[in-house]
């Protein structure tokens, strides 16, 4: 077993140096060596294609005894995860997300090589849980793509760069299909009368289908919505606003309209989601603050002056005193 595993790390250095990480457009696999050049590598090959032909026969057996499917794709994935040819396709765009080994080195890449971490990072640091919802564990890599370019989470952007839209990404790891709801809110909207804030809803669009083998991009201008897209317009006078995206699974197909649609204004993200028992499973955001460009969005969308806010000015008492003895 010690020498497997020696052969085993010589196998992945070899690889790993044999050719580069982002393969070009269209390239295809190359073994990084030749039969004969390292004894070590080619004992590794070996190791491993006994091994998943070991693994392979299992399979076949466990299909024989009507294993579930759990157990079938546990044991599939293990006879391939190992495979050169099965490493390099997954890291140079040429995954098949049908098949369960690309389903979970796909998924181990996103948790294990820090996309996730600075997500929940920057989830947590800018109060986005506990503000919307008490907890968010993510099971989706949802991607935000604004003016062309995908952003990380919790940067800045441009109001006049979400005035047409943005696009959302989302690549989920179970085979079968399930519904979702992708929903945008701005929890950040000013609340004047409790002197707090208020969430508002800027995109609602539930029953979106969804497997391992969707299209990332979600075609959100093609689907029915509840809430049709408008465009974030921090209010003059405000702190940052948090525009967050949030993925829900959904237990069953939603009907959200007529008296059943929610209202946008104080749109409440923990009551929405308990009343139709969703799962949140993907999490993104952005931060914009006020610029001229939200007095042209608010025109056009409400046709009234742009309200504004911040603290009252401070009254100096002692400029414009009255005189001394004046009588008033």
């Amino acid at each position: 077993m010690h020498r497997s595993r020696h052969a085993l790390r010589t196998c992945s250095r070899a690889f790993s140096t044999g050719q580069a990480a982002s393969a070009p457009a269209g390239a295809s696999y190359q073994a990084p060596l030749k039969p004969g050049q390292l004894p070590a590598f080619d004992h590794a090959l070996a190791y491993i294609q006994q091994d998943r032909e070991a693994k392979l026969a299992s399979l076949e057996q466990l299909k024989k005894d009507d294993a579930d499917q759990a157990t079938l794709e546990k044991v599939e994935v293990e006879a391939w995860s190992n495979d050169p040819e099965v490493r390099w396709r997954a890291k140079n765009g040429q995954a098949d997300y049908s098949q369960p080994v690309y389903r979970h080195l796909a998924e181990r890449a996103w948790r294990k090589e820090g996309d996730l971490a600075i997500l929940m990072q920057r989830v947590t640091q800018m109060h986005v849980t506990p503000d919307l919802l008490a907890e968010i564990v993510p099971a989706a890599d949802v991607r935000l793509q604004v003016a062309g370019e995908t952003i990380e989470p919790g940067v800045f952007t441009l109001p006049a760069q979400t005035r047409q839209g943005f696009e959302v990404s989302a690549q989920v790891y179970h085979a079968e299909e399930r519904l979702y709801t992708l929903l945008v809110v701005d929890p950040d909207v000013p609340d004047e009368f409790n002197q707090t804030f208020q969430t508002f809803s800027h995109l609602l669009v539930p029953n979106i289908p969804l497997s391992a083998t969707s299209p990332a991009a979600i075609p959100i201008s093609s689907l029915p919505a509840t809430h049709a897209y408008v465009p974030p317009h921090p209010q003059r006078g405000t702190p940052y606003h948090r525009y967050t995206t949030l993925l829900l699974e959904q237990s069953s197909p939603l009907t959200l309209e007529g008296d059943a649609a929610p209202a946008r204004e104080r749109f409440n993200v923990r009551d929405f989601v308990a009343q139709h028992r969703l799962t949140p499973r993907g999490v993104s955001f952005f931060r914009q603050k006020w610029d001229a460009e939200v007095s042209d969005i608010w025109r056009e969308l409400y046709n009234t002056p742009e309200p504004r806010y911040g603290r009252p000015p401070k009254i100096d008492t002692y400029i414009g005193r009255p005189p001394k003895y004046e009588v008033v």
